[in-house]
């Protein structure tokens, strides 16, 4: 097997509902995902034994979404892993504790990855329930394009094809947590299924038609008032942003991101306020999209 490279895409919720607490300690999301070209290198090898490296600034622990998929892929296939033994080299630059589901679109990468190289035969479903056991976001990145997903993430249902979407993101050096965030979510702010199904519907509808400003008014994270609480760093970035640029700026999941949908000026950009001078910027597009852009300029060549 010559070395292979494949790309992990990271995501960004444009609309976040928790509609309940299970009882196995996990919320019930409901959740509007477009994945974005902000993306996590793969190289994957042939090798004498399993080994993965991390590169990039962050320090990743050692039991990480990879190692428990490869794990997880070994127990259920150990002919097959002990046969062809791997060395994933993953560079990173999805920040971790973001809120963009770095971590579980890698494990889906490597879990399709290991589906081809070791002729597993494994079908979507298959996939999708074997990444469930992994993260909860890694069904999300099992499926191409923008998806509308429930449960605790493993239920995923495809959204359609929708216009490009242009953000700016903004991520802080610090990691949020999602279990804190998740722990301290009162339940006077759980919501219903049947009005986070209405507020996808209208959102979906502007998305259609292009329409960014009325989006902007939609976009919406259930999440961001309990972490703008808990992190009073992202809760003042976000009304610094907001009154630098005059765009609505959200939180982006579960993390520290945040981003504003649409395009910015330039000028603008040069003279970012202080508060989010050290912040990591991102102008990002849907990640789709870019992906046909690229074929149809190689199919020109």
């Amino acid at each position: 097997m010559e070395k292979i490279k494949i790309l992990a895409p990271a995501k960004i919720n444009l609309i976040l509902e928790v509609t309940g607490k299970r009882s196995d300690g996990y919320h019930d999301i409901c959740s509007l995902v477009e994945k974005v070209n902000l993306t996590d290198e793969i190289e994957i090898l042939k090798h004498e034994k399993h080994s993965i490296q991390f590169a990039g600034p962050w320090v990743i622990p050692e039991e990480n979404t990879v190692k428990k998929t490869i794990d997880k892929l070994s127990q259920l296939f150990p002919d097959r892993a002990e046969r062809y033994p791997l060395k994933i080299v993953i560079t990173k630059h999805i920040p971790p504790g973001s809120g963009l589901g770095g971590a579980s679109s890698d494990a889906a990468a490597i879990l399709t990855a290991c589906n081809k190289l070791w002729q597993l035969g494994l079908g979507q479903n298959d996939l999708i329930n074997i990444g469930s056991t992994i993260g909860s976001d890694v069904p999300l990145f099992l499926t191409e394009g923008p998806c509308i997903i429930e449960g605790r993430g493993e239920i995923v249902h495809p959204a359609g094809t929708f216009p490009s979407l242009t953000f700016h993101l903004f991520v802080p050096e610090f990691q949020v947590s999602t279990k804190l965030i998740y722990d301290n979510l009162p339940s006077r702010l759980l919501s219903d299924l049947t009005s986070a199904h209405l507020r996808i519907k209208i959102f979906v509808s502007l998305w259609k038609e292009n329409n960014i400003k009325q989006m902007e008014k939609f976009l919406f994270n259930k999440l961001e008032e309990v972490t703008r609480r808990i992190y009073p760093e992202v809760d003042r970035a976000i009304e610094c942003l907001g009154d630098w640029c005059g765009k609505r700026f959200i939180l982006s999941g579960s993390g520290g991101g945040i981003y504003a949908l649409g395009t910015m000026d330039r000028v603008l950009l040069d003279r970012k306020p202080e508060i989010i001078r050290h912040w990591r910027h991102y102008k990002l597009e849907s990640y789709y999209t870019c992906l046909q852009k690229e074929e149809e300029q190689h199919g020109n060549y």
